[in-house]
C-alpha cells in the first residue's frame, strides 16, 4: 500500500474511533456540547477547517480516481497468465482503494450528522430543563396562590364581611393559574416528544454504524 492510501486508511481508523467515542452511552451530549464549544477545540477547528476540506476534496477525487481504475481492469482480459494476474492485482488494488476512500468519505458524513444530533440533544435537554424548573416554579406559586386563596375563602365564610362577586372573582383568578399551570404542562410534553425523537434518530444512526462497521469487518476478513 502506498504512502496515500496508507494516510487514508490511517483516517479511516480514526474515523472509526471518533464514531465509538460519539457513541458511548456514559458520555452525555451536555459533555459533547462543552469539548465542541469550548475556547481550544474551536481554535483548532478553526485553523483545521481549511485542511479538512482540502483533504475531503482529495479524498473524493482518490475516490474517483479508485473508481476509473476499477472500471479500466473489471474489462480487460487476456490469455497470458501473468498479465491476467497483473490485471487481477490492479483491480484488487482499485477495488481496496474504492472501499477504502468509500467508506472514509462516508464515516465524515457520518459524523458530522452525529456531532449535529449529539448538539441538538443537548439544546432539548438544557430546555427540558429549563422549562422543568418554570414547570415547579410556576407549581409552587400555584400552590402558594392556592392557599393563600383557601385561606381568604375560608376567612370570608368564617366573618360572612365578603360578598358573592368578590367570591367569584376569587376564582376566576385561580382558574386562570390552573391554565398557566396545564399550559406549562403542555410544554413539557413537547419537549420530551422531541426528545425521544431525536434519541430514535440517535438509535438509527448506531444502527448505521454497526451495519457499516460489519461490511468493513467483513472486507478486511476477504482481504
Amino acid at each position: 500500500m502506498t504512502i496515500q492510501w496508507t494516510v487514508i486508511a490511517t483516517f479511516l481508523y480514526l474515523e472509526l474511533l471518533f464514531i465509538f467515542l460519539l457513541l458511548l452511552p456514559f458520555i452525555s451530549p451536555k459533555i459533547w456540547k462543552y469539548i465542541f464549544h469550548s475556547r481550544i477545540f474551536r481554535v483548532i477547528a478553526s485553523k483545521a477547517n481549511m485542511y479538512f476540506t482540502i483533504f475531503i476534496i482529495v479524498l473524493i477525487l482518490f475516490f474517483l480516481d479508485s473508481v476509473r481504475e476499477m472500471m479500466k481492469y473489471s474489462h480487460k482480459s487476456t490469455k497470458d497468465y501473468e498479465a491476467e494476474l497483473q490485471i487481477n492485482m490492479k483491480l484488487f488494488r482499485s477495488q481496496r482503494n474504492y472501499y477504502i476512500s468509500g467508506f472514509t468519505v462516508f464515516l465524515w458524513l457520518v459524523i458530522r450528522r452525529l456531532i449535529v444530533l449529539i448538539l441538538e440533544e443537548a439544546e432539548l435537554l438544557d430546555e427540558n430543563e429549563t422549562a422543568m424548573k418554570r414547570a415547579q416554579s410556576a407549581t409552587e406559586t400555584f400552590q402558594k396562590l392556592q392557599r393563600k386563596e383557601e385561606n381568604k375563602v375560608r376567612l370570608i365564610h368564617s366573618l360572612n364581611v365578603q360578598s358573592g362577586e368578590e367570591i367569584e372573582f376569587l376564582n376566576k383568578e385561580l382558574k386562570e393559574k390552573k391554565c398557566k399551570l396545564n399550559s406549562a404542562e403542555k410544554d413539557i410534553e413537547d419537549i420530551k416528544s422531541r426528545i425521544e425523537f431525536t434519541t430514535e434518530e440517535y438509535k438509527t444512526m448506531l444502527l448505521e454504524y454497526n451495519k457499516l462497521n460489519t461490511d468493513i469487518e467483513s472486507e478486511h476478513s476477504s482481504l
